[in-house]
């Protein structure tokens, strides 16, 4: 085999991205057929424990390791934000890629490094942009998943029926609004809600 057309296919599953592995894999796969590409491996990966704060991405190294041993013509990603922890790490993986002259193929945008669509300086700034702002939302998006798992409420937690009750006493007995919520232990604006939620008829004037 030749190393023009050989091709390597990365992917790995995150909270943010809607495909899984496998479905990654069988459409760049898929694509590579079309365009005559070989695929001689692919590589995965899958959430793994951090450690020291960063999450284990063996199969990247992997990918790293083939290209800078001249493996490879071409590697295949679904998105761009597949790679990197940060937007540093993205920035080397594209050096790496131009120094040892390997093509890139990105899914999700249609671009292909080795054809007339190739990476200009605008979408360099705007797949930078994406894929920091993918990064942000990745940590949050598996703090949520792990709540959930956890059966962890989200939002604001509920007020303690006692408390709703006195300040709802306190206002239907004409008391202004930062008396009660000081009688009842809330704040001034929890009061003001609960006032609002009343009917008209069981209010009385607010005195402050």
């Amino acid at each position: 085999m030749s190393m023009t057309d050989s091709a390597i296919i990365y992917a790995r599953a995150s909270a943010e991205c809607r495909a899984s592995i496998g479905e990654q894999v069988e459409c760049l796969q898929g694509v590579a057929d079309s365009q005559g590409w070989s695929v001689i491996r692919t590589f995965t990966d899958r959430p793994r424990p951090a450690k020291r704060g960063r999450e284990q991405r063996p199969a990247e190294a992997a990918l790293l390791n083939a290209i800078h041993a001249g493996k490879v013509s071409r590697v295949l990603l679904f998105g761009l934000d597949r790679i990197g922890r940060t937007s540093g790490e993205l920035i080397g993986f594209l050096e790496t890629c131009r120094v040892a002259g390997v093509e890139i193929y990105i899914h999700d945008r249609g671009i292909d490094t080795a054809s007339c669509n190739a990476l200009s300086l605008f979408d360099i700034s705007a797949l930078l942009a994406d894929h920091l702002r993918q990064r942000r939302r990745d940590p949050i998006l598996r703090g949520q998943a792990a709540a959930r798992d956890a059966n962890i409420r989200f939002g604001r937690p509920p007020m303690a029926t006692a408390k709703v009750e006195r300040a709802q006493r306190e206002i239907a007995a004409g008391r202004g609004v930062r008396q009660a919520a000081r009688l009842a232990g809330i704040s001034a604006a929890s009061a003001s809600r609960i006032k609002a939620a009343m009917p008209i008829r069981s209010r009385q004037p607010d005195l402050t």
